[in-house]
């Protein structure tokens, strides 16, 4: 059946998940319900050696409706081979960290995201 698919997220849901080539890192966007009609989607990056969550940031927090959550589900790359980068729809990069440490490299500033981020 065609047409706009129900969105109602009512627990935490793993959105997208990426591993490194060698199988070390492990990356994945998480939807969390906020409010009624509102969702964030948390990065996560862990080191699946360690056993430790070397990352965990809000992306976005967006209004759970169809074209708004189109908009914030993000893209997971690899920059590098210890780097994960997230964008978005609209071809902005949203984030680059580096996974073994958890430090942001790059982060999109609010201004730009504007059209579905909420402060």
């Amino acid at each position: 059946m065609r047409g706009r698919p129900a969105l109602e997220i009512e627990s935490e849901k793993v959105y997208k998940t990426k591993k490194n080539p060698n199988g070390t890192f492990i990356a994945r966007i998480i939807q969390v319900p906020k409010e009624e009609n509102m969702l964030d989607f948390m990065l996560e990056i862990k080191h699946l050696r360690k056993k430790e969550l070397t990352y965990r940031n809000l992306l976005v927090t967006t209004e759970n409706w169809y074209d708004s959550f189109r908009l914030a589900r993000g893209d997971l790359k690899w920059v590098s081979l210890h780097t994960v980068a997230v964008w978005d729809r609209l071809g902005h990069k949203l984030v680059e960290v580096a996974a073994p440490t958890g430090k942001e490299n790059y982060r999109i500033s609010n201004e730009h995201c504007s059209a579905y981020r909420e402060k």
